[in-house]
């Protein structure tokens, strides 16, 4: 079924949210293109966050009770458009969650965009609510996968539904071949599921049936389940790459997070089929067992392990961060023959970030670093001698107060330019879930006016500031609420 979402209510939002700016300049030029970001706004693992694309990039983001959002930047004539609420979000709460233990975050947009034009967001699931029924390839959780695309090309004020992937699903990735074929890859449920794709060769108007790429299965554990994180991205020519980490997914009360181990593969999408480094073909679902014989490039045994980031260079080498113990951020690359040895990036481990490959021997990162207490860094650290040593380069943006710990990017922006680069969010302050979101270039961010940038904190200042255990003062939470909530009616 094709449901039109009308944004009638969000312009009007919009509107009244600009017009509660009294106290400061209508002319200002403020770092961030909306205030609106919620809680884990955007990640490197439900990607890509922003695409350019004939001129204009087009940012998509969990907005308002994880509710998808999206903005748009016009590079010629540097004007900003947005943000229009796109989706309602299936795990969306009936008032707006003040404490981010009851936010899920798992629902955020990936994004496209098609090679008409169109504008395509997936969002809203945890694996999808078992309400929907069961699937073989995974464990319900909540939400339903829901994908929607633009009415109009190149358009963001409203947007269609169309029924035409799997409603169990979460940690969306698009990967778009040159010759617009797009795969979505997807974890197909909640922790115990594969790891699938869906391909369409339309423009994303129809996707082919689950196919299953990492398998999950009982161990000789029985409580203990194997399960993946993994990390898709488009590689050199019609190849796509695929990194991923092991979770051993144990029954409660003894389920932890922890994620071991570092694997790489390789998809030629000339047949779909999937190579390990050393061009053997995989059988696929791949097995922990047959992963560890054949993928695996690292054993990290007690130490954690997390996904980070994979591109490639002008010979079709992978060049990848994975993170390590405590968050240490340790790069490795492809020679042709072996890995190299992992090293560390900076002293103090690091934060998300993405990978730009000049040579074979020559790698920029562009990551958040916290090189002191209470401040954050976007900035670059660049290898000339294929990761045996790094050395930090220039810094593009800095926070120095007590939001810095909330400093987060997506990827790359897709077809990036130099001045609308990466997507950033930052948190606005202690007493709230609400992010900044910015785009940055090589030179900072993408200036806006703030009339047109504030959006929901001009809104709570209106009321009045509130410190941080204000928050626990039900009157002034339900006061709050009830007035954003105007413009967010329940789904």
């Amino acid at each position: 079924m094709i449901k039109f979402i009308h944004n009638r209510l969000l312009i009007l939002f919009v509107l009244s949210a600009s017009a509660v700016i009294t106290n400061r300049s209508l002319s200002e030029s403020v770092d961030y293109f909306t205030d609106n970001g919620f809680a884990n706004a955007i990640s490197t693992l439900q990607h890509p966050t922003a695409e350019f694309f004939k001129g204009t990039t087009y940012i998509a983001y969990q907005g308002p009770n994880q509710d998808a959002y999206v903005c748009a930047y016009n590079h010629v004539t540097q004007n900003w458009t947005g943000p229009f609420l796109a989706g309602l979000s299936p795990m969306r709460a009936k008032s707006i969650p003040i404490d981010n233990s009851k936010v899920d975050n798992h629902g955020k947009p990936a994004m496209f965009v098609d090679t008409k034009g169109y504008i395509h967001l997936v969002y809203g699931a945890h694996g999808g609510s078992a309400i929907m029924g069961s699937d073989s390839f995974g464990t319900p959780g909540k939400g339903k996968m829901i994908h929607i695309v633009s009415k109009y090309p190149q358009d963001i004020t409203s947007w269609v539904e169309l029924d035409n992937i799997s409603h169990f699903g979460t940690y969306t990735q698009f990967v778009k071949l040159d010759n617009g074929t797009v795969y979505l890859f997807y974890r197909h449920g909640s922790h115990r599921s594969d790891w699938v794709y869906q391909k369409s060769t339309d423009d994303g108007r129809t996707f082919a049936p689950v196919v299953s790429i990492l398998k999950h299965k009982v161990t000789k554990k029985s409580s203990v389940q194997d399960s993946w994180y993994a990390w898709f991205a488009k590689g050199k020519g019609d190849t796509i790459s695929a990194e991923y980490v092991y979770h051993p997914c144990a029954d409660a009360p003894k389920h932890s997070n922890g994620r071991f181990n570092t694997y790489y593969m390789r998809m030629d999408c000339k047949d779909d089929s999937w190579d390990n480094v050393q061009g053997v073909k995989m059988i696929t679902p791949l097995t922990k067992e047959y992963a560890d014989k054949n993928t695996l490039i690292e054993y990290s045994g007690k130490t954690k392990t997390n996904h980070g980031v994979c591109r490639y260079d002008e010979n079709g080498y992978p060049h990848l961060y994975f993170f390590h113990g405590k968050g240490q951020l340790e790069y490795q690359q492809w020679t042709g023959t072996a890995w190299t040895k992992a090293t560390t990036v900076m002293p103090s481990g690091g934060g998300s970030g993405d990978i730009i490959v000049d040579s074979p021997t020559s790698t920029r990162l562009l990551l958040i670093s916290s090189p002191a207490k209470n401040t954050a860094e976007l900035g670059w650290w660049k290898t000339t001698d294929s990761g045996l040593t790094w050395s930090k380069g220039s810094v593009i943006y800095t926070v120095t107060d007590d939001a810095s710990d909330g400093l987060e990017t997506g990827t790359l922006v897709q077809n990036y330019t130099q001045d609308g680069m990466i997507v950033l969010s930052q948190r606005v302050s202690k007493t709230n879930l609400f992010r900044k979101m910015s785009l940055m270039g090589v030179n900072g961010a993408v200036k806006r006016p703030l009339n047109e940038a504030s959006q929901i904190t001009d809104i709570l200042k209106e009321m009045g500031d509130l410190p941080e255990n204000a928050w626990s003062a039900k009157g002034k939470i339900k006061a709050a609420q009830s007035k954003i909530n105007v413009d967010n009616p329940e789904p």
